[in-house]
């Protein structure tokens, strides 16, 4: 699927997240955590998912603080899918250096590469790179100007508030696609969907709590302001997912202990929350916002999503909380051969019922 195909895309993602000690008594390294995901991400290729994401984070709970780095692994031993950071933290980061590690990426990868950026709800990032948090919201709109800039310009001159200004700078390389995939990632706020909707840019929402209409809400606001700046066209609408798949409910339901791990504070003062047993059965149940269940459960829960804010990609984070290898495979192929098959026509559908749409 390329990047400008309306059709559905379903694809995985992996926040990298790291326990050295797993709730099962495995112990992992950096080292097996970064080769796990390579094959996870030549898995999906093979099985023929759309995309794959890596996230990004600078503390010792997570593993991967350079998407490009490991997609550009995974890009040597696959053929097709498509390659993504999950997200690139871009108010941490120089936006410069950003598009240049992904347009590198994009030409070892012949054209495969995206960026999806977004604010970080983790403070390290700032810490690290002494980015002030009291102007958080100006940081990110400040950088996502210029990132803009830099893709659609080879020579950028420019200037701002939060970094040394540019004149004629020549950014190199330049990306093979043009322009170089760029998509928000956006955690739940109104102004940051106006925001994507307003700059016509594909936003991908994180679905991983409260009630459907709000996410509904989130999208609608979204397209709104896109049609309003004569968008309509250039909008795209990914949410991502927590999934997990299994034959039957009480396997899925086992998964327990790794969710509340993935999710829980791992130092005093930490970010994170404590899931409780009662709240991950009423998140995997029908009502619920996990997609955790087995195929026919997820696939009618995944529908209902669908129908509510009619999304454009489907983002499935697929190995939380240090679940083991196979477990975590047999789900991605559950996902590939029962959910995405079920997905995809389904979007078939809304097209053709589309007025206007071509009739056979």
């Amino acid at each position: 699927m390329s990047a400008q195909d309306p059709g559905m895309d379903v694809g995985i993602a992996s926040l990298a997240d790291f326990q050295p000690r797993t709730v099962d008594g495995r112990s992992v390294t950096a080292g097996d955590r970064h080769g796990r995901l390579v094959d996870l991400g030549v898995t999906a290729d093979r099985l023929g998912l759309d995309h794959f994401g890596v996230g990004e984070h600078h503390s010792e709970d997570f593993a991967v603080s350079s998407p490009a780095v490991v997609l550009a692994a995974v890009a040597a031993r696959t053929s097709r899918i498509r390659l993504t950071s999950s997200v690139s933290t871009l108010s941490a980061l120089d936006p410069v250096r950003l598009y240049e590690d992904f347009a590198t990426l994009d030409l070892v990868s012949s054209g495969r590469a995206e960026i999806t950026v977004g604010r970080s709800a983790h403070p390290e990032p700032f810490e690290l790179f002494g980015v002030p948090l009291s102007h958080y919201d100006q940081v990110f709109a400040e950088k996502l100007g210029l990132l803009l800039r830099v893709r659609g310009e080879p020579r950028v001159t420019w200037h701002g508030r939060f970094r040394s200004p540019l004149t004629e700078a020549a950014v190199v390389p330049r990306a093979r696609q043009n322009p170089l995939p760029l998509w928000i990632g956006v955690g739940g706020t109104p102004a940051s969907a106006e925001r994507a909707g307003r700059l016509g840019l594909p936003m991908m929402l994180g679905y991983i709590g409260g009630p459907l209409e709000r996410l509904a809400h989130l999208g609608a606001v979204y397209r709104a302001a896109g049609e309003a700046e004569g968008h309509g066209h250039r909008l795209r609408l990914g949410v991502g997912v927590h999934f997990f798949s299994a034959d039957d409910t009480a396997t899925a339901l086992d998964t327990y202990p790794y969710y509340r791990d993935f999710l829980r504070p791992k130092r005093p003062g930490g970010s994170g929350f404590t899931v409780s047993p009662e709240q991950f059965r009423a998140g995997v149940g029908p009502a619920g916002h996990l997609l955790i269940g087995t195929p026919e459960s997820i696939t009618e829960k995944a529908t209902a999503l669908y129908e509510a804010v009619r999304f454009d990609r489907l983002q499935a984070l697929v190995d939380w909380g240090g679940l083991p290898g196979d477990a975590v495979a047999s789900s991605v192929g559950q996902l590939a051969t029962a959910v995405a098959p079920a997905l995809r026509r389904l979007a078939v559908a809304a097209a053709r019922s589309q007025p206007g749409a071509a009739r056979g």
